[in-house]
Parts: structure tokens; C-alpha cells; sequence
């Protein structure tokens, strides 16, 4: 297992370079290929052409050659290994030619060619689970990853699944969906250094229900609280004190879809 390792100082390098799909996911109509491809770098096999709310398949190796079956909005649609999904197009090179054929419903074509786990020949119904000592490390932690383009994820304690943090509102969303209320005294201990009711609540988010609602993330390592003033601070205080893990080990912890509140 690859070793997950600190990535503080570094996180700025990666501010601004989260893959952005202006026409929003499954809107664009999906081009039909036929031809090969080959992996230019690793990178995560999804079910859907989305960042967020698709499940992580696996990991396609760099030099892996596959078959290129598809296009829409920046991504490709590739069969490999027995599996079907979706790469980032900047990850392959593509040899294919188009087909002609233009599916104008993505969601008619996902119908048709549903994604398909590598190893299986059954269509992809539900998320893996989470690897258990893989959770152990980085239960309640933002992770980063460096072997892409600096995404952040938060893997929640409670639901022990990862949530893609793509930008300020979404970190807003998070503290909304994920935050728990406390009440003044045990807020009032916690800062004043009350060690046991910081361990259980390491990795949460908190919320000062009496006071405003405001918002503070437990470090699960540090147990420090930082305060969360709004969604862009959020994103930027969480992405601060995260951790870079590979895209191995993060492909290890099931993904999530934020749920709304």
C-alpha cells in the first residue's frame, strides 16, 4: 500500500486547476467511436462522464492500451480490461475515428452501454465499499489528489465515504450537509482544550447552534479548531491543512454524492 503523505505547502499550486465543464454534466450529446486509444498518465476509470456523484471503477495504468467508444463534454468513454466508463480526454491519446453516429440523450446512451466494473460483466448498480484500514487513516481528513490535478475530497466520519469538494459553495454545501450542532458548553470546553469531546468529534464539522450558526472544522490529527467564516473559506482553510494521497489509495474509499439540506 502506497503511503499517504503531508501535502501543506504545496496545496497552492493546485488552486485553479479543477477540471471545469461549462455546459454542466449530461448535457452534451454523446459522439460515437471506434478505434484505439492509449493511457498517457494514470487515471480513474468512472461510471459516469462527471466529477461529481460518479463512482471510481478502478485505475487505468499509463501506457494501457483501450478502446475509445465514445465522447461528450471532455471526456471519453472507453472499454478496458472487461470494464466500460469514463476517462478525462487529457489523460489518453486518441486514435479512433468517429463512427458518425450521435447519441443526442446521454442518458439514452448510458441506457444502451451502461459502465461495467473491471472483472464483471454486470452493469455498475452500487458504489464499492470503503477499504477498511485504508478508512483508518483518513477518516475525517480533505485529501488532495497529486497524481491529478489537486482535487479535494472529505471523507466523512460518520457516512465513511469521500465527497468531492470542487469549490467554495460546494465546501458551503458540505458544512450544511455534514456540520453537527453543539451546544455553547461543550463548544466552550472544546476550546478551552477538552481533549476527549474534541477525539470523538475529530474530522467533524461543527456548529455553534446558540451563536449564529458558525461553523468550525476539527483537525483529526491536531484536534485544532478552525473557523469556517463562509463557503470560500471553507475551501480554502480545508484545503490547508490536507493531506496528498494517491490516486490508488483514494480509488480505495467509496464516493458519494454531497447530500442536500
Amino acid at each position: 500500500m502506497k503511503i499517504i503523505v503531508p501535502f501543506i505547502t504545496l496545496t497552492a499550486l493546485f488552486f485553479g486547476m479543477l477540471p471545469a465543464h461549462a455546459g454542466g454534466c449530461y448535457v452534451d450529446p454523446v459522439i460515437e467511436y471506434s478505434g484505439s486509444g492509449s493511457i498517457t498518465s494514470a487515471v480513474f476509470l468512472r461510471d459516469e462522464a462527471c466529477m461529481d456523484g460518479s463512482i471510481v471503477l478502478g485505475t487505468v495504468p499509463s501506457g494501457a492500451s483501450v478502446s475509445i467508444i465514445g465522447f461528450t463534454d471532455g471526456w471519453y468513454r472507453i472499454e478496458w480490461n472487461g470494464a466500460r466508463g469514463w476517462i478525462g480526454m487529457q489523460f489518453a491519446k486518441n486514435d479512433a475515428s468517429k463512427t458518425g453516429k450521435i447519441w443526442a440523450s446521454y442518458r439514452e446512451y448510458m441506457d444502451t452501454l451502461p459502465s461495467i466494473k473491471p472483472g464483471t460483466s454486470s452493469p455498475v448498480s452500487t458504489p464499492y465499499t470503503s477499504d477498511p484500514t485504508m478508512l483508518s487513516r483518513t477518516r475525517g481528513y480533505i485529501l488532495l489528489q497529486v497524481q491529478s490535478h489537486g482535487e479535494a475530497w472529505y471523507v466523512d466520519p460518520v457516512t465513511e465515504k469521500r465527497y468531492y469538494m470542487k469549490d467554495g459553495p460546494t465546501a458551503y454545501q458540505m458544512m450544511r450537509s455534514f456540520g453537527l450542532g453543539v451546544s455553547e458548553k461543550d463548544y466552550a470546553a472544546m476550546a478551552g482544550g477538552n481533549w476527549t469531546i474534541k477525539n470523538r468529534l475529530r474530522g467533524r464539522i461543527i456548529l455553534r447552534v446558540q451563536e449564529h450558526g458558525e461553523a468550525y472544522y476539527v483537525h483529526p490529527h491536531t484536534l485544532e479548531m478552525h473557523y469556517l467564516k463562509n463557503g470560500d473559506e471553507a475551501y480554502r482553510v480545508m484545503r490547508l491543512y490536507s493531506l496528498g494521497i494517491t490516486n490508488a489509495d483514494l480509488g480505495s474509499i467509496a464516493e458519494a454524492t454531497i447530500p442536500l439540506k
